[in-house]
């Protein structure tokens, strides 16, 4: 059963800076702006999990955002980094969205988030927004276990979408992939001790960002050799038989 994580305590927050008495301008005309990005970095899971226990955070000064007015019209475009915190704005109420990565950029280590808040410019102040972002991409891993490892010596699996490769899980492998849960195949060969070679293929759609699927291949030979895959609350089984795996 998917259980909802704990919040990720880690938040990223820029200090904010008071606008000088020389750039303030006329009181109750213009106002100042400064940014910092509250990362939610929560996911759910079979057990309970942080995007931190499957890659490194982004620090919030590598988050791209853009600003527009309340006319819809862009008065900036780039990285929290590069925002200077006494750019004078018109009163007026605004919006920011965060971003950072992609959706169609998938892999290891390529978490996607994203956010966005509204705000309003208050004459002769500093206003500190923090833009609440969330993962906005689904994380997805292989797991084997010591009994599969035994009858099959050598495995692979991999994720595709349309005939081409997203990210392949070597044997051993341990880490996660983050990629567009939309839809994606996943496909797996193993081989036994006598070089027979199994493989599995399945497609998958609609998986919920902000989630970690955890696909757990198990072995067993009760009535035969059969593999169990276990993944969102189900099990499915191949059936391979009755030849011993290792004779």
């Amino acid at each position: 059963m998917k259980l909802k994580s704990s919040l990720l305590s880690a938040i990223a927050i820029l200090a904010a800076v008071a606008c000088t008495k020389e750039n303030k301008g006329v009181a109750g005309e213009t106002g100042c702006i400064s940014f910092a990005v509250a990362n939610d970095g929560a996911v759910v899971e079979q057990t309970k999990a942080n995007v931190s226990d499957f890659t490194t955070l982004p620090s919030a000064a590598s988050f791209t955002i853009k600003v527009v007015n309340s006319e819809g019209a862009a008065v900036y475009n780039g990285t929290v980094a590069d925002w200077d915190v006494t750019t004078q704005l018109p009163v007026g109420n605004y919006s920011v969205e965060a971003v950072y990565g992609a959706s169609d950029i998938e892999g290891f280590d390529k978490p996607y988030f994203t956010g966005s808040q509204n705000f309003a410019v208050l004459g002769g102040q500093t206003t500190a927004v923090s833009i609440p972002v969330a993962l906005g991409n689904t994380i997805v891993r292989v797991t084997c276990s010591e009994m599969f490892r035994n009858y099959f010596p050598e495995y692979s699996f991999k994720l595709t979408r349309n005939n081409a490769d997203i990210v392949a899980f070597a044997q051993g492998e341990t880490r996660a992939a983050f990629v567009d849960g939309y839809n994606f195949t996943l496909e797996g060969s193993f081989t036994n001790a006598v070089a027979k070679t199994t493989t599995f293929k399945k497609e998958y759609t609609n998986m919920d960002e902000k989630t970690c699927y955890t696909f757990a291949f198990d072995a067993s030979n009760v009535g035969g050799v059969k593999v169990t895959i276990s993944f969102n609350d189900t099990v499915e089984e191949i059936d391979l038989g009755e030849t011993e795996l290792n004779d």
